[in-house]
């Protein structure tokens, strides 16, 4: 199982957050993760939209965590920027065209694998990946 850029960036924005005392600008945290300003804004957008992050414009304006690192599921944040989990092709929706059907048991075994994959993440919270 292999995560897309956009769900290490994700975490690594949540992390970065979780560590500020005041709200964090797009600015400062593209900077302090050395990350590029828009994949940032597309970043936190969909935090926002998935309830992670509260984000206000303005002077004063900035990005906050949306509540307590402790109440953050790695697994629901992965979950939240991840287009698909289909490890192999016939897993993804819509995909039926698999000659091995319907015999095949290795679909069935992925699928428990990647099951057991996000078991591990929903099992961690944000406060449990924090480096000190």
């Amino acid at each position: 199982m292999r995560l897309n850029q956009a769900s290490d960036f994700a975490l690594r924005v949540l992390m970065l957050l979780a560590k500020k005392k005041e709200p964090a600008t797009i600015d400062v945290i593209s900077s302090e993760l050395g990350l590029v300003k828009s994949h940032i804004m597309k970043i936190v957008a969909k935090l926002r939209h998935a309830g992670f992050v509260d984000s206000q414009r303005g002077r004063l304006g900035g990005v906050t965590l949306a509540r307590p690192a402790d109440e953050i599921s790695v697994g629901k944040v992965v979950r939240a920027i991840e287009a698909d989990f289909a490890v192999v092709e016939c897993m993804q929706e819509g995909k039926s065209g698999c000659t091995f059907l319907p015999q095949c048991k290795l679909r069935h075994t992925i699928h428990a694998a990647t099951g057991a994959f996000l078991k591990v993440l929903d099992e961690k919270t944000l406060r449990d990946v924090l480096v000190s």
